[in-house]
């Protein structure tokens, strides 16, 4: 009975630790960050370093913004790495050396996280704050400060919620700025890579049908799609996962497999590959 009153009292005050550190900043949030890591026996350390949060995990390090994302790596990053292959379905997909990902709304970077293979990586996003996290954590792929879309928009409006990851073309509450950004199709940069595509990984706050409306001339070429299709869209948050099913089975996909814990998602094969 005792024991079982410790391991609560302790639970209880290290979530609490974890709470007060991410209401902090600068090197006060990375001491209380770093004190709650050691309370629980976690690797895991953040540094700050000229402004910018890191995660340090057996001598790696890990932009991360913003601070609340820094929950998501206390197990360490290959915790995070297996949990986002999880959400996504990878366990469906072998993968070679040399296979052409996709990663749209690429945030951190965190599903690169995921492949031990040598990867061709197309990261794409359009938030300018995390895209410098993107550029510090992933090297020698390619990045695209860009928005997708069904078609190519030297402007339209994007709605920008980088606290919790959440910014999109659709308007939705509480974000914090408009801006404008330039976007492209998945088609168009299908017609740059000029190769075939193993995966596709896409989550758009939304924006997902629009987005695979623009893959039209090259769905040929690509093998696998996962899809966060969960309740994301406008203001009345609602869920993709209708309009996604309907457009690729029309083109001749078929749906593998579906993950509704958590993250909604789904994975789609291409019939033809």
């Amino acid at each position: 009975m005792i024991k079982k009153i410790f391991i609560k009292i302790k639970k209880y005050l290290s979530n609490k630790l974890l709470d007060i550190s991410l209401n902090k900043k600068g090197k006060s949030f990375v001491f209380y960050y770093n004190i709650y890591c050691y309370f629980k026996n976690y690797t895991i350390r953040a540094q700050y370093i000229k402004k910018r949060y890191y995660v340090v995990d057996n001598l790696k390090t890990w932009q991360v913004y913003p601070l609340e994302r820094f929950r998501f790596y206390v197990n360490g990053l290959k915790y995070r790495s297996e949990k986002i292959s999880k959400e996504y379905l990878l366990k469906n997909i072998k993968f070679d050396d040399d296979d052409v990902i996709i990663d749209c709304g690429a945030n951190n970077g965190d599903l690169y996280l995921s492949f031990n293979k040598k990867i061709k990586y197309y990261g794409i996003e359009p938030s300018p704050v995390v895209f410098s996290n993107l550029q510090n954590n992933i090297k020698n792929q390619i990045l695209i400060n860009k928005g997708l879309w069904k078609n190519q928009q030297k402007e339209i409006d994007f709605y920008l919620l980088d606290s919790s990851g959440d910014s999109s073309i659709f308007e939705m509450e509480n974000y914090t700025k408009k801006i404008t950004i330039e976007t492209i199709t998945l088609d168009s940069l299908i017609d740059k890579i000029n190769k075939k595509i193993k995966l596709i990984k896409l989550e758009a706050e939304g924006s997902e049908p629009e987005i695979l409306e623009g893959l039209n001339k090259h769905l040929n070429l690509v093998e696998f799609i996962t899809i966060d299709v969960g309740f994301e869209r406008g203001l009345n948050q609602e869920q993709t996962l209708v309009p996604c099913l309907k457009y690729l089975t029309k083109h001749n996909f078929e749906l593998i497999d579906f993950e509704a814990r958590g993250r909604v998602t789904a994975l789609f094969k291409n019939k033809n590959i």
